[in-house]
Parts: structure tokens; sequence; C-alpha cells
């Protein structure tokens, strides 16, 4: 039983003289690099990141055009932000100016640039210079000096493939990252490599043996706790490996064989006593069920009918019984004992435990309501409703995101709120950005956003625009 359960229940455990070892060392460095790093680490960790509204339709992350201008803010050290993105980079690649650099001073390059990378699409200013990025970026991550140093790369990693999708491979990082991984002390560095794992591996886009490969890898660290990598029970550990691994399930279609190995371990998450585990679990769980099913088609209904004419044909002339609209077609099982995950589902979704705060409890008892009724209705996306519209039809998954003055847009499906989340952390308050000018951004996420007028005028049906020309 992990140690994240066993406190549940009241036990405990002495941690590993590596395990102190490792959070003591770590914990200046998470604290010191936690506004730089924001994108790395879970949302679900900390009050202010995120809250559902009290009606529970939209999930607001905190402003995003304020943290657009504290990131362009905090990028404007001169006159013009395309020199001081150019200065940042000789700075990370020229070999001599980084040995001429102090400590501080690599890693406030690192810094200045993943804000002007997350604040703005700049391809252009990085035309035929990821080359040297990605080369001083990958050592870096391999022997950086400080954990921040390697924190910071891991980000600047992502950044960049983001940016320019064709800047590495697949094969040219994945070996350094699961080493980092496995053999790092730190384990703030642990959860941004494994971050940056999940980006590597979502944006090349790799064989497919290749992305079951890495979600074993995280599987493995999910299933013992994070004890296979030396970081046993954290928290933000096991998150970020649920968090990727829902993350790369968005790419399979054919999900049955990874869910029938995979799909106890989250179940098993649920009973953490960290909501950060608890809520990436959920959510996770959410995606295995939708994907396990699917809208029944005309062949089902073709299927349907003959059967009927079977069983009712005679010398007689007989009316078959009205058939009701068909529900979902299940294409696999995902989890047998459904009573027991139910029962988790509930009591989370009721959990009134005193040692949770507010905010976050009722980002618990949101989430995991949500959880219950996908798992009872498999193609309900999160936040469904099926109170009827002014058109008498049910209203459906209403989570919405605001996306500043312009309006909202839908999550209507739990692949895409899993997308949007990833993509979140990654990019911060740039996300809206990167979404309207990066093609590879709005690739991964085609959403569609409603103008608020029109969602008040049409009562639920809404005028629609897109946000990039890029489909």
């Amino acid at each position: 039983m992990s140690d994240l359960r066993r406190r549940a229940l009241g036990g405990g455990k002495t941690p590993s003289k590596r395990s102190s070892l490792s959070k003591s060392g770590s914990k200046s460095t998470s604290k010191a690099t936690s506004k730089a790093n924001s994108a790395t680490h879970s949302r679900h960790g900390t009050d202010d990141e995120g809250a559902w509204d009290s009606d529970g339709s939209v999930w607001s992350f905190g402003s995003l055009n304020d943290e657009l201008k504290n990131l362009e803010d905090a990028g404007h050290h001169t006159a013009s932000w395309n020199e001081d993105l150019a200065d940042r980079i000789v700075r990370i690649t020229d070999k001599d100016m980084r040995k001429k650099l102090a400590t501080g001073g690599l890693e406030e390059a690192l810094t200045a640039y993943n804000r002007h990378l997350q604040s703005k699409f700049t391809a252009s200013e990085l035309e035929g210079r990821t080359s040297g990025i990605v080369d001083s970026l990958s050592r870096s991550i391999r022997a950086g000096k400080t954990d921040k140093e390697t924190t910071l790369a891991c980000q600047a990693m992502v950044l960049t493939l983001i940016t320019d999708n064709d800047c590495t491979t697949f094969n040219d990082l994945n070996s350094s990252l699961q080493r980092v991984i496995s053999d790092h002390d730190s384990l703030v560095v642990k959860t941004a490599a494994i971050h940056a794992l999940g980006a590597l591996t979502f944006f090349t886009e790799p064989s497919m043996d290749d992305v079951e490969g890495i979600m074993d890898f995280l599987h493995e660290i999910i299933e013992n706790d994070g004890n296979t990598i030396g970081a046993g029970d954290d928290p933000s550990t096991v998150a970020a490996a649920i968090e990727e691994w829902g993350l790369l399930l968005t790419h399979i279609d054919d999900a049955e064989e990874i869910t029938e190995r995979s799909s106890e371990a989250f179940i098993d998450q649920l009973e953490s006593t960290e909501i950060e585990v608890q809520v990436a679990a959920g959510e996770v769980i959410a995606l295995l069920f939708e994907k396990a099913h699917r809208e029944s088609d005309s062949d089902d209904e073709e299927s349907d009918e003959q059967t009927s004419e079977d069983e009712y044909h005679s010398g007689f002339i007989v009316t078959p019984p009205e058939q009701e609209p068909q529900g979902p077609v299940q294409k696999y099982t995902v989890y047998r004992n459904q009573p027991h995950l139910k029962q988790l589902l509930t009591d989370l979704s009721r959990s009134s435990a005193k040692n949770v705060s507010k905010k976050n409890r009722r980002t618990q008892h949101a989430t995991f309501a949500n959880v219950l009724h996908t798992v009872n209705y498999p193609l309900h996306g999160p936040n469904y409703s099926r109170a009827l519209d002014f058109d008498g039809r049910e209203q459906g998954s209403r989570l919405e995101v605001k996306v500043g003055r312009k309006g909202v847009v839908k999550l209507n499906s739990w692949w895409k709120l899993i997308r949007w989340n990833a993509l979140r952390r990654f990019l911060g308050g740039g996300i809206l950005v990167h979404w309207q000018e990066n093609p590879v951004i709005f690739q991964s996420l085609p959403l569609i956003m409603d103008t608020p007028a029109a969602h008040k005028k049409t009562g639920g049906r809404m005028e629609r625009m897109t946000l990039s020309p890029y489909d």
C-alpha cells in the first residue's frame, strides 16, 4: 500500500534516507523556481491556479490576460523584445559565453527565453537557430550545474519544440529524459522531465510502439507510487506521470490492450490523500470510459431490426414494440468491478475532509461528480447536463473556458479537456496567443470559440467562429 493511501487509514511509514535528502534538497529549488516553471507543475496542487465556478459550468484558470501581461512585462528588459530574445539565445548557446556566465546568469537567460516563447509565437526569431538551442538545452538537461538550470532547460525544450516542431526528434531526447527521471536526486527535476517527456512524445509523433513504451514507463511510476524512480509517494511526480499518460492516451485510437493492463492503477490512485493525484487519476478514468465506447450507427440499428423481424416473423401481421433510442456501444470493458469504482467516485464527490481547502474541495466535488456521470453515461463529456434547452434538446456538456473578452470555448469531451490542460501547463498565459498563431497548437486542439452575445441571443445555439485558419 502506498504511503499516500496509508496516511488516509491513519498509518504511516518512515521515509527512506534517499527520499528525505531528495525532498530537502529540492525544497528551496522548488520555491525559487515555482513562478518561472509554473507550466511544468500540476494545475491541481494549489488553490490559486483554478477552480470551478459556483454553477460548475466553467473552469477558470485565473485570468489568462493577466498571466500573459505578466509574462510580457517580465520579458521587456530592453526596448525590443526581439533583441532581448536574441541576446538570451546567445547566452544559452555560445560555449564561451556559458563559461563566463555565473550560474545565476544562465538561469536568468533560460527564464527570460522561456517567458518570450510562452508569451509570443517566435518561429521566425528562432529560424536557423534551433539546432544550437536544442544542443545547449540537452547539455543542461543531462548535466546542469543546478536543479534550477535543469528544470528550466526541460521547460525550454518543450517550448522550443512547440515553436519549431521539427527542431528535434523523439529518439534524440527520449533516453536522456528517461535517465533524468530515473536517476536525478531532485523531485522537482523529475517532475519537469516527466512533463518534457510527455510533450516530446506528443509533439514529435513517434511510432505507436514508442508511444506505448513511454506510457508503460509512466504507468510503472504510477503503479508503484514513484518508488521505481526514487520518488516514493511524492504527489507532484505521480500526478505528472498520470497527466502525461492521459495526454498520450488521447493519441491512441484502439486503447483496449493498454486499458486492460493499466486501468487498475488509476482506480488505486483515487485513494490517494493528495487532490492533485486524485483529480488527475479521475480525469484519466473518464477518458478511458469515453474511449471504450462509441455512438451507435446504422449497422447497429440494422442488426436490431433484423433481430426484430426474425423474432416476430409469422403468418400474422404483428407490430414490433417501438425501439428505444440506441445508447452508446461498448467496445471493451474498462474495469470489471464497477460497483467499487462508483462507490469511490461517489465518496469523493461528497467528501468533507477538513484537511482540504474549500476551493480544492469544490474542485474535487465537481470533478468526481462529472467523472461518475461519465462512468454511468460514457459519451457524456465534462459537466454534462440533461436539462433541455429552448429547442427541447439536452444541454449536453457545458464545460467552458473563458478566453478573456473574446468569448468562451467548449470542452465537451474528456480528450479535449485533457489536451487543454496539457497545453495550459506548457504555455501558461500564452496559450491563447499560440492557439491563434501557432498551427502546431491549433491542430493539437482545434476548438471553436463562441461569442457571449451569440450565446445569449440564441439560447444555446451559438454562432461560431474558428480561432485559427489552420484547419
